[in-house]
Parts: C-alpha cells; sequence; structure tokens
C-alpha cells in the first residue's frame, strides 16, 4: 500500500466518522429540543459520504451523476440562504446562532461547487467515483482542465473558513457557557411544535432569549448544540477536501 493510499483511506475513515457524528446531530436535536443548523448538518452527511466515496471506491456505490444532482442541489439551495439572510439581516448582520453570519452559508456554496468540480473532473467517470482517478494521482481531464483557477480559488475560500473556525474556538466555548434557565419540557416541546408547523427557518427553535413563555416567567433560549463539535467537523472538512483538490492538480 502506499503512502497515498494509506492516507486516502485514513481521510475516507475520518468522513465516515464526521457523516455519522453529523447524522446523529439531526436526532439529538430533535430528542433533546436543542437548535441546530439542520440543512448544514445535512450536508454534512452528504459531504461525509461522498467525499469517502472519492477516496476509497469500495465506500461509494452511488453513480456520479446522482451525486452531480445532489450537489447542485444543495448549491442552489445555500445561494437561496444567502439571498434569504442578506434579505433579514443585511451583509453584516447574524442570524438566530450567536456565531455565524453570511460567510457560513457563501463557505457552504464554495463547498458544494467544489464537490460538483471533483465530480466533472474525475479521470475515471465510469468507475462511479473519482477514487480510481485519485488513487492514480491523476488531475483535471476534459472540459474542467481548462479551470486550473478554480481548485486554487476553492483551497482559499476551504483555507481561510478553517483558519476562521480554528481561531474562532473561545466563541463557541462563549456560546456554550451563556447562562440559561431550565425550560419547563412541556412548553419547549410545544414550542418547537409550533415552530416548525409554521414552516419557519429549517432549525429546531426554542424561546428567544429575555422572551415570556405562555405563563408570563421569564425564559431563556436552550443552547445550541454541540457547536465546538460542529466547528472541528467542518475543520476535518476543510483539510481533506483541500487535500483531494491539491491531488486533482
Amino acid at each position: 500500500m502506499t503512502g497515498a493510499s494509506s492516507l486516502g483511506d485514513i481521510f475516507a475513515a475520518v468522513m465516515i466518522i464526521v457523516a455519522t457524528y453529523s447524522a446523529g446531530r439531526l436526532v439529538a436535536s430533535r430528542l433533546w429540543l436543542r437548535p441546530t443548523h439542520v440543512d448544514i448538518d445535512v450536508m454534512h452527511v452528504l459531504m461525509g459520504v461522498a467525499m469517502a466515496g472519492m477516496l476509497v471506491a469500495a465506500l461509494n456505490p452511488i453513480p456520479s451523476r446522482v451525486w452531480e444532482v445532489v450537489f447542485s442541489g444543495l448549491a442552489a439551495w445555500f445561494l437561496w440562504r444567502c439571498y434569504a439572510f442578506v434579505a433579514e439581516h443585511g451583509v453584516a448582520g447574524r442570524d438566530e446562532d450567536p456565531v455565524h453570519n453570511l460567510s457560513h452559508y457563501v463557505t457552504h456554496v464554495v463547498m458544494a461547487f467544489a464537490m460538483l468540480y471533483m465530480y466533472l473532473a474525475a479521470t475515471a467517470p465510469s468507475a462511479g467515483s473519482m477514487s480510481g482517478g485519485m488513487a492514480r494521482g491523476g488531475g483535471a481531464t476534459g472540459a474542467t482542465a481548462d479551470f486550473v483557477g478554480l481548485p486554487l480559488l476553492f483551497l482559499m475560500v476551504l483555507l481561510a473558513s478553517g483558519i476562521w473556525e480554528l481561531d474562532g474556538a473561545e466563541r463557541f466555548a462563549l456560546s456554550r457557557s451563556l447562562p440559561t434557565e431550565r425550560v419547563p419540557s412541556v412548553a419547549l416541546a410545544r414550542a418547537n411544535r409550533s415552530a416548525m408547523a409554521s414552516g419557519g427557518d429549517a432549525t429546531i427553535v426554542a424561546f428567544r432569549d429575555g422572551a415570556d413563555d405562555a405563563s408570563g416567567s421569564r425564559t431563556e433560549s436552550a443552547p445550541w448544540l454541540a457547536p465546538g463539535l460542529k466547528a472541528a467537523s467542518h475543520i476535518a472538512m476543510c483539510i481533506i477536501m483541500g487535500y483531494m483538490l491539491i491531488v486533482m492538480l
């Protein structure tokens, strides 16, 4: 086994772990009534599975064309999320998550397009994944061969995003340590069901900071679900996606 293939196996295992953890977040947020960005967690699940399949062909039974449709849809979704964010909060605003802003969604637009690029640039599309081409150390071919600047742009965005997340570790620690009062589970569950039924944002919501519940008592919002671990997953994806893009240059 070559060093490159061993590294690919390790990275594929990390991506499976990230995908499994992100899927677990979706379940935990429902069970524990904790807010999370559902669309981000779903994207991390899909990217983790897809990237593992790119690195190790045996892990990906899904044809590349299907993944291309999936990531095209995700790119369109996060472009819409960027527009909706700016319309509601402005370019410099923040959403309900106190540690993220517009760049949070822009980064995931770039990551979706980076996944599309890697599939379109695969050297062995008939294999059903990029693994064969990456294992041989091949670069981009076909229509994508003339767009070498694209992976460099993706690399710059991934590097900046990974560094920002790593540098902001204290922000995630602060968001977990913010004082919160225990909200009665029945009232909190009722509030979440009402919010989801109204077709609001793709997050599990609780009472807003300083809001009054139905009984008139003062309550605080539930803390966001494991923001530090979510940031660690994002950093791992940035590193491994960057490696995959470098291999394809």
